[in-house]
């Protein structure tokens, strides 16, 4: 069975708004949920941060901690950091090297690509295990 993300259409298009606001830069949030099985993650929130570590058109990254705050909060509630989201303006949605690299490094069961094209955005998750993107099953 492939793999799916459930997530609110509603947060996915804020994350999408907050995108397009920000090109040419890039923006990173962190999704807030459960691993429900080997199927499905649930997102239950979009963490975002008021200032990033980094922000370039090509690269974004959080103060070590903000997200550790993130991380902290999240595990208080009986949840975890299932996987981040950024942006890729003028860019498609598919993870770079280094997006592979870091989604490794960190851990996380997913991670999201928004891609922008103007006005226009594209969001797909993917996780370590499949070269293909998972479905997005909205809550």
């Amino acid at each position: 069975m492939k793999c799916r993300v459930r997530i609110k259409k509603n947060a996915l298009n804020y994350f999408r708004k907050i995108a397009r606001n920000a090109q040419p830069l890039e923006v990173q949030a962190y999704l807030i949920g459960r691993v429900i099985s080997p199927e499905l993650v649930s997102v239950e929130e979009i963490k975002y941060t008021k200032e990033y570590a980094e922000q370039t058109t090509t690269s974004v990254c959080w103060w070590l901690h903000d997200y550790e705050k993130v991380s902290r909060d999240a595990e208080e509630r009986g949840l975890r950091v299932v996987g981040d989201i950024h942006s890729h303006p003028g860019w498609d949605a598919v993870l770079s090297p280094d997006d592979y690299k870091a989604h490794i490094e960190s851990g996380f069961r997913v991670s999201g690509i928004c891609s922008i094209d103007g006005r226009r955005t594209r969001v797909r998750f993917w996780i370590a295990e499949s070269s293909l993107p998972v479905d997005i099953e909205y809550a």
